[in-house]
């Protein structure tokens, strides 16, 4: 079974601090890797769990569930530009 191996910043990720990239753990990602085909992401309400998976599924081009796709849906516009920034 094919599984995400790592995921990292781009070289040219952006040094800005508005939302995402100022998310601290966004901010201090080098390389995160996937050991196995399961993870748990923990943390606190707001420390960036969904934001790096919303950006992850972005880049991986994943089908969505909900009326619009990920390359639509208004609502993923930060997620899609933090996706550009990620190397999967």
């Amino acid at each position: 079974m094919v599984h995400l191996c790592a995921v990292s910043k781009k070289p040219d990720f952006p040094d800005r601090n508005d939302y995402p990239f100022g998310v601290p753990i966004i901010r201090a990602l080098e390389e995160l890797t996937f050991r196995a085909p399961v993870t748990f992401l923990v943390g606190e309400n707001g420390s960036g769990k969904s934001t790096l998976l919303e950006a992850i599924a972005v880049a991986a081009d994943l089908p969505a569930i909900g009326q619009e796709d990920l390359r639509r849906d208004p609502t993923l516009a930060p997620a899609r530009e933090l996706a550009g920034a990620l190397r999967l």
